[in-house]
């Protein structure tokens, strides 16, 4: 599998995000239970690729608060 890459929001090309559909959420992902996992899924012919999007508003110092994964291959 592919290592998960995140990016900032802002460097995100939207195109790669059409066709996604909403798989699962987690919610309460930080020490405060605030923020959340958006796991997002597609199909392409027999491969199911996967986009993770991240809010946690409890962020440090210099990271970014909504960070979205670049596309990986879901096993």
């Amino acid at each position: 599998m592919k290592a998960k890459v995140f990016r900032d929001y802002v460097e995100i090309n939207e195109k790669i995000m059409e066709g996604y559909t909403v798989a699962s959420v987690t919610t309460g992902i930080n020490e405060y239970d605030t923020g959340m996992i958006l796991e997002l899924e597609r199909r392409v012919d027999t491969v199911t690729l996967g986009i993770d999007v991240v809010y946690n508003p409890a962020c440090a110092d210099g990271e970014a608060p909504l960070m979205i994964s670049e596309e990986y291959v879901k096993e």
